[in-house]
C-alpha cells in the first residue's frame, strides 16, 4: 500500500506554542541562516556550509517525496509570529510495514525551549491519526545527547544501540534506536488540530 501523496493540512497543526507547516518559498533565507551552525555538519547529512542552492534543492526534493508518499518534511514555526524554529519530518516510510522514522533539528538560538519535543509529539500524533502508521522510530547518534533527550521526552522508548549503523560525513556512526507505538503517545498539553 502506498498513497500517491501525503496530504498535510495547508494551515498546519499546532499546540499553541509551535506550529508545523509545509515549507514555503519565503522560508528559504531563514532556512539558510538556521543551518549555519557547526553542529549541522557534525550530526546531519545537510551540506556544510549550507547555502541558498542547498535550500532550493531541499525545497524541491521535499515536495517530490511528499507527492510520492515516501516522506514529509515540515517547518517548525513559532505559533505567535510564524518565524522558523526548525524542521521535523517523516522519513523512510514503509507502507507495507506501516512504519516510519522521525527526524528533526532546531535552530541554535531556539534550542533548550522544548521546541523539538513539542514538534515530535505533534507530528507523531498527527501521523498515527491521519496516516495508517503503526510504529514510529527515531535514530539518534550515540554521541548526540540532545537528540536522545528529545526522543525520550517525546515518549519514545529506547530499544538499543545499533553499532556502526550509518555513515554521516564519511564517518561510521553508532545510533541509538527509539520507537513509539500509537497507544504510547503522551498526552498533549493542547490538541494538535489544525490551526488558523
Amino acid at each position: 500500500m502506498s498513497p500517491r501523496s501525503i496530504e498535510f493540512p495547508t494551515e498546519g497543526i499546532g499546540d499553541g506554542e509551535v506550529r508545523l507547516r509545509l515549507l514555503r518559498e519565503d522560508d528559504l533565507s531563514a532556512l539558510v541562516s538556521a543551518l549555519q551552525g557547526p553542529e549541522f555538519g557534525r550530526w546531519t547529512r545537510a551540506p556544510h556550509p549550507y547555502g541558498e542552492a542547498d535550500a532550493r534543492a531541499w525545497f524541491t526534493k521535499q515536495a517530490e517525496i511528499r507527492s510520492a508518499g515516501t516522506g514529509l518534511h515540515l517547518i517548525v514555526a513559532d505559533a505567535r509570529d510564524d518565524s522558523l524554529l526548525g524542521s521535523v519530518g517523516l522519513t523512510e516510510i514503509d507502507w507495507e510495514e506501516l512504519r516510519a522514522q522521525i527526524g528533526y533539528w532546531v535552530a541554535q538560538e531556539r534550542r533548550r525551549r522544548g521546541v523539538a519535543t513539542r514538534a515530535v509529539r505533534l507530528l507523531a500524533q498527527w501521523a498515527f491519526e491521519a496516516l495508517p502508521l503503526e510504529r514510529l522510530g527515531i535514530l539518534a547518534d550515540s554521541q548526540n545527547a540532545a537528540s536522545a533527550g528529545v526522543a525520550e521526552r517525546a515518549g519514545f522508548k529506547r530499544e538499543g544501540l545499533l553499532r556502526s549503523y550509518t555513515i554521516i560525513k564519511d564517518t561510521r556512526r553508532d545510533m541509538v534506536s527509539y520507537s513509539l507505538l500509537p497507544e504510547e503517545l503522551p498526552a498533549q498539553t493542547a490538541a494538535p488540530g489544525a490551526v488558523r
